[in-house]
């Protein structure tokens, strides 16, 4: 299982040796890298992750507080050269909170940390084989085997069924549909498609095919692409 995760830092010298140290752990993934929150918020508006290795001490607000603004948040790891963080830090369900210069050894046992956090967050899932969304103002109860695939139209989200010619329509985004579709079914393709591994009827370089269309493969998502393949 790979440990998707972000680094912000606003020193460039640090995030590259971070970065570095992390390559030593073939479960973790390093998928970006940002010296400001804001451009990691704007980030997380369109993709999911796993973790974010944080500085505290950042110039545009400090790491603590970009973390109690998130509407989700993934597993933290704060990083900062200061003791008088670590208590605001663990209030928050920090994972870890690691002192500058990060030693290899408590980075090892911080990774160790967030293994044990995915195997208890998992474990405290239910199996889940629905999703519940507002269409017509009305709670609806979808089956996640009934879904083919799903469009994003900036505010509104278009979800194509197996076996139904027209899409339900809901008030959602594709990061929202993201937070309460299971990844072991779903994958991202595109800034505007997710769909359903089990449809997938061919990959090629720019698009994929299910049964009823084809679907553009957006770059940034390459990788995706070739995890599942």
């Amino acid at each position: 299982m790979k440990i998707k995760c972000i680094l912000i830092d606003d020193e460039p010298f640090a995030l590259n040796i971070l970065e570095d140290d992390l390559l030593n752990f073939e479960q973790i993934e390093v998928v970006h890298k940002f010296n400001a929150t804001a451009e990691a918020e704007e980030y997380l508006k369109n993709h999911a992750i796993d973790l974010i290795f944080l500085d505290i001490e950042m110039p545009d607000q400090l790491g603590t507080q970009f973390i109690r603004e998130l509407a989700t948040r993934p597993l933290v790891i704060f990083t900062t050269a200061y003791h008088q963080y670590a208590v605001e830090g663990f209030e928050l369900n920090a994972i870890d909170y690691l002192l500058k210069p990060i030693s290899k050894e408590r980075l090892a046992a911080a990774v160790r940390k967030v293994e044990e956090g995915m195997l208890l967050r998992a474990k405290q899932l239910p199996e889940q084989d629905h999703i519940i969304v507002n269409v017509e103002y009305k709670k609806t109860k979808i089956f996640l085997h009934e879904i083919s695939y799903i469009e994003g139209l900036k505010d509104y989200v278009k979800i194509y069924l197996v076996d139904r010619e027209s899409p339900l329509l809901t008030r959602s985004n594709l990061r929202g549909m993201e937070k309460i579709l299971p990844t072991i079914d779903f994958l991202r393709i595109h800034n505007s498609f997710i769909v359903n591994k089990n449809r997938i009827e061919q990959v090629a370089q720019s698009k994929l095919t299910l049964p009823e269309t084809a679907l553009p493969i957006g770059k940034k998502y390459i990788k995706n692409i070739e995890q599942f393949i």
